[in-house]
């Protein structure tokens, strides 16, 4: 892995790995927020001695999408 992030497979392929500092960023979330999301969920993680990097195919686990209290409402509504 170069100091970008990207890995090359033995296939040829990128692979992007991102650090808990930059998910952060990207979803505008503490840090902290993040390692608690990593803990409580099975994902695919890469450590490198202390360091953390999380591969961009896992970063749809960290957050689960809830409908919305409308959403609902207007789902038992119209059905």
């Amino acid at each position: 892995m170069n100091k970008s992030g990207i890995r090359i497979t033995e296939e040829g392929n990128f692979k992007q790995y991102y650090s808990v500092k930059t998910v952060a960023k990207m979803f505008d979330v503490s840090e902290k927020t993040i390692r608690r999301l990593l803990q409580n969920r099975n994902l695919t993680i890469i450590r490198i001695g202390t360091n953390i990097r999380i591969p961009e195919t896992e970063l749809s686990k960290l957050f689960i999408e809830k409908p919305s209290t409308n959403t609902i409402i207007n789902k038992l509504l119209l059905d």
